[in-house]
């Protein structure tokens, strides 16, 4: 009996070893798995940041230094930055107009600007000086431009505006690569033709397709030099009532204006016409009154002397 209970206290205990271990055995296999796992997703993590560093590295060194977002941005802008014509008026009061137009002048050229246009009336025994000057300025330069002007005298007022050419500009630049690409064919067709009679038609073509081109370069020239070079048109007097005579007025009360004045120019033409016509008109009544009195006269006198010849 005793013998029976010792074997199978030792038969539990084996049970239960083996249970034990056999736990033990599966955990430990579990944490070698997760270890497993976690290290393949640090190598990869650590070779993505490492992809990362030398994408970053190899950017930098092709700049040539440190690739930053504000660089970036910079590119960005640049190139998608519309191509804009500037132009701004401006009206001003000014004790002398010759000194204001020296100054002006000097202030365009220190900009590396030119004069475009001048038309000025110096002051006078008749009346005060008044005139106007269009400047062309680098379109950097425009707003200190504008300021330094504004400077030389009383701003009556001032306008500006600007023009989006880039539409027009990126069409022109379009049509003349596909011009020079044509031209560049037709030189070709050109040099393996061998009738002189393709050599003429080709030369034709070609040459109308090259004066095409340098009508579009020439087009493309005119934007990039208003592009470059902003507009001011400054209107100087020494007298506000002066500012009407070189500044046109726009809006409803500038049409008024410039209807009034068309309508009074229109009466004076006409009033100076009938002016000139009337000494001739008189000169004309002079000599045609006697003439129609004598016709009458002698009408009157021939009528008696044919009734009395029909009665005889």
């Amino acid at each position: 009996m005793t013998a029976r209970l010792t074997a199978a206290v030792l038969a539990l205990l084996l049970l239960l070893t083996g249970c034990t271990g056999s736990g033990s055995t599966g955990t430990s296999d579990d944490r070698a798995m997760d270890a497993s796992d976690a290290g393949a997703e640090g190598e990869a993590e650590g070779g993505a940041e490492a992809g990362a560093a030398d994408d970053a590295s190899a950017a930098g060194e092709g700049t040539g230094g440190e690739v930053t977002a504000a660089d970036l941005g910079t590119v960005t802008t640049a190139a998608q930055a519309p191509l804009m014509v500037r132009s701004v008026e401006l009206e001003l009061v000014v004790e002398d107009v010759g000194a204001a137009v020296t100054r002006a002048r000097a202030t365009t050229a220190g900009v590396g600007g030119y004069v475009s246009s001048e038309d000025v009336v110096p002051a006078r025994e008749s009346g005060d000086g008044y005139g106007s000057l269009v400047l062309r300025v680098p379109s950097d330069d425009l707003d200190a431009v504008v300021t330094s002007l504004g400077e030389i005298g009383e701003v009556r007022a001032s306008r500006s505006s600007a023009e989006d050419v880039t539409t027009e500009y990126r069409d022109v630049e379009a049509r003349i690569a596909t011009m020079e690409a044509g031209a560049q064919r037709l030189r070709e067709l050109v040099a393996e033709a061998s009738s002189l009679q393709d050599i003429a038609d080709l030369e034709g073509e070609l040459t109308t397709r090259e004066a095409e081109l340098d009508a579009l370069k020439a087009r493309m020239q005119v934007l990039e030099d208003d592009v470059a070079l902003s507009t001011i048109t400054l209107h100087l007097a020494e007298r506000t009532e002066d500012l009407d005579e070189v500044a046109p007025r726009t809006g409803f009360a500038g049409g008024l204006g410039q209807g009034w004045q068309a309508f009074t120019t229109s009466v004076t033409m006409v009033l100076t016409l009938v002016g000139a016509l009337v000494p001739f008109v008189a000169v004309a009544t002079l000599v045609a009154l006697p003439a129609l009195w004598w016709l009458r006269r002698r009408r009157t006198q021939a009528g008696p002397a044919g009734r009395g010849t029909l009665q005889e």
